[in-house]
């Protein structure tokens, strides 16, 4: 049987036609064409009469009574087929038509969504397809579906793609560089072939020729950062501009703008790892450079910010394209480093791999559960309008703050799919006369098992089965990377579905699901505390699904009655050999075996604070964790006469935050705000989830009139005092103030030689 790994779905509706692009067995990359209706479904107080006006529309191809299950009941509804129209015209006149209409399903999910769900596709996998040869098309061999098998998973490796990774530098005098206003003067790129090269020069030649090696190379995928949103809307735009067409696609197409902000690009992947590092709560300030820094791939970039490139471009061009070569080959590296990821993502959710990536996980939950309900018969909701009700959360156990050694971490593995399951917790499961019973919940539920339970079951089942499979298998050999990639991302949206049922933006939203599932939660965690106690343990912390406990024999005991007593799977997650807590919850480092530090919610991992600020917090953490109180002391002093002296680089003052809406939404003034509407005059282009960076200067007034984009600031008109008291000395003082130190003690009175003595 004809195997064909499945690169990318897509369809036009009015025209009934479905174009996947695939690439087969001996590595020919084709095109996949099938026709297709979409799909919709009518609820009728009144069928008979409804028929008749349905069928005289325009478009409609059939309508079938069918019976469907939606959230635990059974519906008879009317199946509508509609051809040669788009999907939402049939559906608003349906609305004017149908008298006795009670409701409408699936209206609103996408052709090529429909496609993939109802026969089956699995994309980023390999499929037994029939296929009929149709011809050629610009090199690419054609064929007609005739049916799809099944997908084999049997193969888990994905064959030989061709990657093309890229940037590029835009140039404007003045502000920043806009498709009117400015230009492209340079892009660089790097293959999977080992092909490195740099276009420049006279702005249509430079884009004719990267066009040229992009039709030539004929990549399979495209990685960018910040692509989707900034790099290739600028490069379509300008093109045009300038009488061009970016024909970046293949069979010569221009991107377009799709679902989720996405660009979308005929017949190949258009991977952006920016929407990686939005997904990582580490990377604060969302840069190339940090989440490098973030994956410890050595290399070393020498940075140009945007302010700097007009300038520096005028005087020495060498050095932005060098910076540009080391940011395409970050790019590069870093696609290589999460590649099964995204792949894995992709087969489970049923969503492209581009797509999966700029979507949120509400959504590739939601892609996951849509294509468990038409396996199931189950009709999928309509999204509605929903006033989000909130409810209590995980337990956290406040800290014991304070320094404490030898403490094991021990983490509940997969909590709340685990207890969703075990009390058969579904929104088609909730009734009032139910079998199974939930502590301190009023909510029952029935025994027969739910939508919820099933989809949850089968991710834990595949997850297991993955593990057993990759523990077989040598550590470094490959098929064991794809796995475990493959179990990360079941376990990504395994742990998803409990919050997603409580997200106001869900198909599936059901408030009531998140809040028991919540409640068990809680009281899982408590019963572990109170067995702990019992035996005798000592509890520093808890926090949601995990328990920080001082190390002991009886810790094996502990873990025995929570699989035994509570059936839960709990593991040794970390043991630190000292932890720090503040008396704050969730806000806490410790030192690991390996000598390494970890910093969980402190201002040292956040990105709304100064590097110098940052900078005093972790040496002082690590200054106590590793040496003692009195070394972290002596830490916060030298950072506090440094910013005295005024030995501090710029740089390292700026404060970063962001825009989070459109500058004329802000009705307080914040530093950040204010310093945006200046750049704004100036001609800076700041959009909503843009940064803005700034220093505080001296002056007097509101901190608002006293802050400067930090490019436009100098050394001498720094605020020197306000970085004392209101950046180093608050994070500094939220470790050192648990051990009694006060900020008297870390302030100068006397002599720099009594300070230090």
């Amino acid at each position: 049987m004809p195997l064909y790994w499945i690169l990318d779905v897509s369809g036009e509706e009015e025209s009934n036609e479905i174009e996947m692009w695939a690439v087969s067995e001996d590595g020919a990359r084709v095109i996949i064409n099938d026709s297709f209706c979409a799909e919709f479904y009518v609820q009728s107080s009144n069928v008979e009469e409804d028929v008749k006006s349905i069928r005289v529309i325009g478009g409609v191809k059939g309508v079938e009574v069918v019976n469907k299950s939606f959230k635990g009941r059974f519906l008879s509804l009317l199946k509508v087929s509609i051809g040669n129209r788009r999907l939402n015209d049939v559906v608003e006149e349906v609305k004017r038509r149908c008298k006795y209409l009670v409701d409408v399903f699936e209206d609103d999910i996408r052709f090529s969504n429909q496609y993939i769900f109802r026969r089956g596709v699995i994309p980023s996998s390999w499929m037994n397809l029939d296929v009929i040869d149709y011809g050629h098309s610009n090199g690419y061999r054609i064929f007609r579906l005739d049916k799809i098998v099944s997908a084999d998973f049997e193969r888990p490796h994905f064959p030989q793609l061709k990657i093309l990774a890229f940037d590029a530098i835009f140039f404007s005098p003045k502000g920043s560089p806009d498709p009117e206003h400015g230009s492209i003067v340079a892009i660089s790129v790097i293959t999977s072939d080992n092909v490195s090269k740099v276009f420049v020069g006279e702005e249509k030649l430079l884009i004719d020729d990267f066009l040229d090696f992009i039709k030539d190379f004929d990549p399979d995928i495209i990685v960018g950062f910040n692509s989707n949103r900034k790099i290739i809307p600028f490069l379509v735009e300008r093109s045009k501009r300038i009488g061009l067409e970016f024909s970046v696609g293949r069979l010569d197409s221009v991107p377009r703008g799709s679902v989720y902000g996405h660009q979308s690009i005929r017949g190949r992947l258009n991977i952006d790892l920016y929407d990686l590092v939005e997904e990582t709560p580490e990377v604060k300030l969302e840069t190339l450079e940090e989440f490098t820094q973030f994956l410890n791939l050595p290399i070393e970039y020498d940075t140009i910010d945007e302010y700097e490139l007009a300038e520096v471009w005028s005087r020495d061009r060498g050095r932005v394209l060098k910076y540009l070569g080391q940011r395409v080959k970050g790019i590069f590296e870093i696609y290589k480093l999460v590649d099964e990821y995204i792949f894995s993502l992709s087969q489970l959710t049923c969503m492209p791999a581009d797509y999966v990536l700029t979507a949120s996980t509400g959504f590739r939950v939601e892609s996951y559960l849509s294509k468990l309900a038409v396996e199931k018969n189950e009709v999928i909701p309509s999204r509605k309008e929903v006033v989000h009700i909130s409810y209590a959360g995980g337990m956290v156990r406040s800290p014991s703050p304070g320094l404490h050694k030898d403490i094991v971490v021990l983490d509940f593995r997969s909590m709340y799919p685990s207890l969703m399951i075990k009390y058969n917790i579904s929104f088609d499961t909730i009734d009032p006369n139910g079998p199974i019973t939930v502590p301190n919940s009023t909510i029952r539920f029935s025994d027969k098992e739910g939508f919820l339970p099933y989809a949850l079951k089968k991710l834990v089942e595949e997850r297991r089965r993955i593990r057993e499979r990759a523990d077989s298998l040598p550590r470094d050999s490959s098929e064991k990377i794809i796995l475990d990639a493959r179990q990360r991302a079941i376990k990504v949206i395994s742990n998803a579905i409990y919050g997603y049922t409580g997200w106001a933006g869900a198909r599936w939203y059901a408030r009531e699901i998140a809040e028991v599932t919540a409640t068990l939660g809680r009281e899982t965690i408590l019963n572990t505390i109170r067995k702990a106690e019992e035996l005798k343990l000592k509890i520093v912390y808890g926090d949601t699904d995990s328990l920080f406990i001082k190390n002991d024999k009886k810790i094996g005991e502990l873990i025995n009655w929570i699989e035994g007593t509570l059936g839960l799977e709990v593991k040794v997650d970390k043991i630190y050999r000292t932890v720090l807590f503040t008396e704050a919850k969730k806000k806490y480092a410790g030192l690991r075996d390996d000598g390494g530090v970890e910093i969980v919610g402190l201002e040292a991992i956040r990105g709304d604070w100064s590097e110098v600020a940052k900078a005093a917090q972790k040496e002082v953490i690590d200054a106590i964790l590793k040496v003692g109180v009195e070394e972290g002391v002596k830490v916060a002093r030298r950072h506090i006469d440094d910013l005295m002296n005024q030995r501090v680089p710029l740089k390292q003052l700026v404060i970063w935050k962001q825009i989070t809406k459109s500058i004329e939404d802000y009705e307080a003034t914040a530093p950040h705000v204010e310093v945006a509407r200046k750049l704004i005059e100036e001609g800076w282009r700041i959009q909503p989830g843009d940064k803005v960076g700034y220093v505080v200067v001296k002056g007097t007034g509101r901190l608002y009139t006293r802050v400067k984009p930090y490019f436009k600031a100098n050394l001498n008109e720094i605020d020197w005092n306000y970085y004392i008291e209101k950046q180093v000395l608050p994070v500094c003082m939220r470790i050192l103030e648990v051990f009694g130190v006060k900020e008297s003690d870390l302030k100068p009175t006397v002599g720099l030689t009594a300070f230090f003595q």
